[in-house]
């Protein structure tokens, strides 16, 4: 979880914040408040799995999470949305923590949301 300040340039490879896109997950929870316990440590361990893909993948990062309403979503930011939803949309379908869950994106200003 790398604060927008603190991410590294193109000097070195990565993008730069200026053209940073930003893909949303969002995820159901158990319950309408923040989830089991159990349930917020294996989002945090899928986080990290998710982080992995796309920093592998050269497609961006994690960006951190935010949990309540009965909804966990989790942040992430690159250069491409497209890169970043093609990374991570076959680790969510396939997994049990992704179902009823959906993918946000800003597209000319307005958030456009598909299932997963």
């Amino acid at each position: 979880m790398t604060p927008a300040a603190a991410r590294p340039d193109d000097e070195d490879g990565d993008y730069s914040d200026a053209a940073e896109q930003d893909v949303l997950v969002v995820l159901k929870l158990s319950n309408r408040l923040m989830g089991t316990h159990q349930e917020r440590a294996d989002l945090e361990a899928f986080a990290e799995e998710l982080d992995d893909a796309v920093r592998d993948a050269g497609v961006g990062e994690y960006d951190g999470d935010e949990l309540g309403g009965g909804e966990c979503t989790l942040f992430f930011c690159g250069p491409d949305q497209d890169k970043l939803q093609a990374v991570l949309l076959p680790l969510l379908k396939r997994s049990p923590l992704a179902r009823g869950g959906s993918i946000v994106k800003m597209v000319n200003g307005d958030p456009k949301r598909s299932a997963i």
